[in-house]
């Protein structure tokens, strides 16, 4: 019979990922057959990528439509308004729902009461495209990347959304600073407690006493780095550490130190460090 490898009782908690969903926003891949298609309506701010291109008939924000479009093309649709389209081919999208309360909060940063966009029929906007794509890899991945990576991909998209799409013109920010020392401190601390463990944005920013907006700005004007970076190199530390007793097999020290496994380890460490945790170990 085989036997599970003990763990070593000296090593923090592993941490088991879990299925990982985001507050603030949620992905979903969508495909549309030739003919008739319909969107349903949705009372929160949704965004759609084409993912292929398609040809297709469908009443806009301006009349009837009738187009060709590419994929990376990009849409903002109309709140709690469900659409049509007859398809002349299968196309694939992906949809982003974004939460209000991301809204919110990159709109508290710009002194916008009610944050209502512009809804766009197709639009092209690289950095938009961007945002929505690690998204959709991120769930493809199965959101190997963790919460706080997840959380401040939909904080950047909801920022930039309020920034450049929002009805209301916003009020130009002021220059963060960075974080006051004690401050700082108290979210380094609570940072690596949480190593091994899935962090949230917001439960961060709440120990900061800021939004999450904010708190991301002064992170990394303090430090240098975004939260997540922080936290991708005191994960790389940790493990660094751990390799030093070269009786622990690098998968219990990927665990250990709060990857989804050996391979996200690898992928992680070579990308700070320069070298795999296999070479880093040779050379102790």
């Amino acid at each position: 019979m085989n036997q599970k490898p003990a763990i070593d009782p000296r090593l923090p908690p592993l941490y088991l990922p879990a299925k990982v969903e985001s507050p603030l926003v949620d992905v979903i891949e969508a495909s549309a057959t030739k003919g008739e298609w319909a969107t349903p309506a949705v009372k929160k701010v949704s965004l759609g990528l084409a993912l292929s291109n398609f040809s297709a008939t469908w009443r806009g924000l301006r009349g009837l439509k009738s187009e060709n479009v590419s994929a990376g093309a990009l849409s903002i649709c109309e709140l709690d308004h469900s659409r049509r389209f007859e398809m002349r081919n299968t196309a694939d999208f992906a949809i982003v729902v974004v939460e209000d309360e991301a809204l919110q909060q990159a709109a508290q940063a710009v002194r916008v009461t009610k944050p209502e966009l512009q809804a766009r029929d197709v639009l092209q906007d690289p950095t938009l495209r961007r945002l929505i794509t690690i998204l959709l890899h991120e769930k493809q991945a199965g959101f190997q990347s963790g919460s706080l990576f997840l959380d401040s991909i939909a904080a950047s998209l909801a920022n930039y959304l309020v920034h450049h799409y929002s009805a209301a013109s916003p009020a130009p920010e002021s220059s963060a600073g960075g974080l006051a020392p004690s401050i700082l401190r108290r979210c380094v601390e609570f940072i690596e407690t949480r190593l091994e463990g899935d962090l949230r944005l917001n439960d961060l920013a709440r120990e900061a006493s800021l939004s999450t907006s904010h708190l991301i700005r002064s992170f990394r004007q303090s430090t240098g780095k975004t939260p997540y970076q922080f936290l991708l190199h005191q994960r790389v530390q940790r493990a660094r550490s751990l390799m030093r007793d070269h009786r622990t097999p690098l998968t219990q020290i990927a665990l250990a130190s709060g990857f989804a496994d050996q391979h996200h380890l690898a992928r992680v460490f070579r990308r700070v460090t320069g070298v795999t945790p296999s070479s880093y170990r040779r050379s102790l």
